[in-house]
């Protein structure tokens, strides 16, 4: 899976137990014991088992066309409320599952063993759940994408992805897009609240995490294979993004392992 990446529908995820860091659009949150998450369409976020390398990591995911479920919608009165929660959720939506009950958990559990009508069912029967619930809402700011501007987004997360490790600025991307450097970072910043540096260094220190994580390498190593020139500068990074070291991180992790 991508790290950072978006798509048009709209995403209801459940990871039913464990803690982690979610990174959506311009907020991060921290949850444990689990939570559900509502995402409208477009909004960046982060592979959501950022935190789980140690320890065993169960997703369910459910996704629907904005256009497939604006039919339900406006057929059905009764769901008045699900139609209010979708356009909070242009916002982001959690759900702690410590402050909830098991019948999210239970729901979703059921996913692998049904037939596509029935998780098209519990898609809905968790939304109507969820918009009665206490969640919170995230306050991620994202700006409107059209097709086009997906599109040109896409191509710039598939870069990062495939050439992180080597030496890229904001110009490759602007040439990839047939923009002057400028137009490039006012544009990407506009529609991910992000700069294009941020997500680059986020993307590489994820890469970093997980070689601490699953190798031996030299930290200086792992520094270079992630796309810093020198070890000092990739610690600094590190740091600013982890709240933590690499050798802190790497330490960590052996003792989640080991117990």
């Amino acid at each position: 899976m991508k790290s950072w990446h978006f798509h048009p529908e709209i995403e209801l995820v459940c990871v039913p137990h464990g803690k982690g860091q979610l990174y959506i659009g311009n907020k991060e949150y921290a949850y444990e014991d689990g939570v559900v998450i509502l995402l409208n369409s477009n909004i960046p976020h982060k592979s959501f088992d950022l935190g789980f390398e140690s320890e065993h990591y169960e997703e369910y995911v459910l996704q629907i066309t904005p256009e497939q479920l604006n039919i339900l919608l406006t057929q059905f009165p009764e769901f008045e409320k699900v139609g209010q929660l979708i356009k909070v959720s242009q916002e982001g939506i959690v759900l702690p599952l410590s402050t909830a009950e098991n019948v999210f958990r239970n729901k979703f559990q059921t996913l692998p063993q049904s037939h596509s009508l029935k998780q098209w069912l519990t898609f809905i029967e968790v939304l109507d759940e969820l918009s009665r619930a206490n969640y919170e809402v995230l306050g991620v700011v994202s700006g409107h994408i059209n097709s086009q501007q997906a599109e040109r987004i896409d191509k710039v997360f598939e870069y990062i992805t495939n050439h992180y490790s080597e030496n890229i600025s904001s110009q490759t991307l602007a040439d990839l897009l047939h923009l002057t450097d400028s137009s490039f970072c006012r544009f990407f910043q506009k529609h991910t609240q992000k700069t294009f540096k941020q997500v680059l260094n986020e993307y590489r220190i994820t890469q970093a995490c997980k070689a601490l994580s699953f190798s031996d390498k030299s930290i200086e190593l792992i520094a270079y294979e992630s796309g810093y020139g020198n070890q000092s500068f990739f610690n600094r990074v590190f740091k600013e993004i982890m709240h933590t070291t690499p050798m802190n991180y790497r330490r960590e992790r052996q003792r989640l392992t080991n117990n």
